[in-house]
């Protein structure tokens, strides 16, 4: 079987990246490599990676300067020896099958890529969540292989009208070959959703299977919770490029790349406090969205959601910041 590759960055992880690495170690398809890339860590996380390297020869360990994410990853591309690439956060954890089920989605659909079913959990489900194992009903949705194709252009359309595909790299495995020509953008934040459309315009086929094997640690220092002064205005431009580079090369996935920015400016609203609604860039989030609103509301394709706050966009551009705020800080627990 072909090898994959699993990298993993890893950065001021000590407190969780032993889950992590357990987890992988634990896979049943044991075809695979583990890059561990330290992003210069001050903590214990490079040695404990060095300690993991010592005792299994599948694991592969990087020590380079800090530079983000994004440096890490694309580092661990270039190391990668497999034909399989797939990408584990470090504070995130895989079921047992993880690998082993989205082997069985590529090889019996011939997909470029394949994701399968994620679940959000808290730092103190993360136990259970290793102790869990595949009950009879999920272990069955993983011999039926229940899942949904995508081809040609409808692989980007899927992904920008965000069916079933997210802007993140993690969760899914891809062929190493289309990431020839892409890296992550280095030296800027919300890196992956500067790339991840770009490896979904190569691909010729993507299936989504609905086995949960992937358990997304929400942790309330993460960067999906902070509201960054730097990464949300980064997250913004990579959306505006996305635009244009759809337009320009992808025509008719244009209105699904429309509809995929008008979400990404609702949830940097949702971030933004509301005294900063008037600044020059809460007003530049309230233009698009207002501007787009009668398209999206008008597009029985993009998202329930997106439809909604369209519609709420309609009566009041500050009312929709008001919804979107109470929204966030209660899914965040903050309220």
């Amino acid at each position: 079987m072909d090898l994959i590759s699993i990298i993993v960055p890893v950065y001021q992880a000590q407190d969780y990246i032993m889950d992590c690495v357990d987890s992988i170690l634990a896979q049943t398809d044991t075809d695979f490599e583990l890059l561990l890339v330290d992003d210069g860590s001050r903590d214990f996380s490079g040695r404990l990676c060095d300690e993991y390297a010592e005792i299994h020869p599948n694991i592969r360990v990087f020590h380079t300067d800090n530079k983000g994410a994004a440096a890490a990853r694309n580092y661990g591309i270039g190391q990668a020896k497999g034909d399989l690439i797939t990408f584990v956060d470090s504070d995130d954890t895989v079921t047992e099958d993880h690998l082993a089920y989205l082997r069985k989605l590529m090889t019996q659909t011939g997909a470029q890529i394949v994701k399968s079913g994620h679940v959000k959990c808290k730092p103190a489900d993360v136990a259970k969540m290793a102790e869990k194992k595949p009950d009879a009903e999920e272990a069955i949705l993983g011999d039926a292989l229940s899942f949904i194709s995508y081809e040609g252009e409808d692989c980007l359309k899927a992904l920008l009208y965000q069916e079933h595909f997210m802007s993140v790299p993690w969760g899914m495995l891809m062929e190493k070959s289309l990431w020839d020509e892409v890296r992550f953008p280095e030296g800027t934040e919300a890196e992956d959703m500067g790339t991840i459309y770009r490896i979904f315009a190569q691909a010729t086929k993507a299936v989504y299977g609905d086995h949960v094997t992937y358990h997304y640690l929400q942790r309330g220092s993460s960067t999906m919770y902070a509201t960054s002064r730097t990464r949300n205005p980064a997250y913004y431009r990579h959306s505006r490029q996305m635009l244009c580079f759809v337009k320009a090369n992808y025509p008719d996935c244009y209105a699904a790349a429309l509809s995929r920015h008008f979400s990404a400016c609702c949830q940097i609203l949702s971030e933004t406090p509301l005294y900063q609604s008037g600044t020059k860039f809460g007003s530049r989030l309230k233009q698009d969205i207002q501007f787009l609103a009668k398209r999206i509301r008008k597009d029985g394709e993009s998202r329930k959601q997106n439809r909604m706050a369209a519609k709420l966009a309609r009566v009041s551009p500050s009312m929709i910041h008001l919804l979107l705020r109470i929204y966030y800080l209660f899914q965040t627990g903050r309220l």
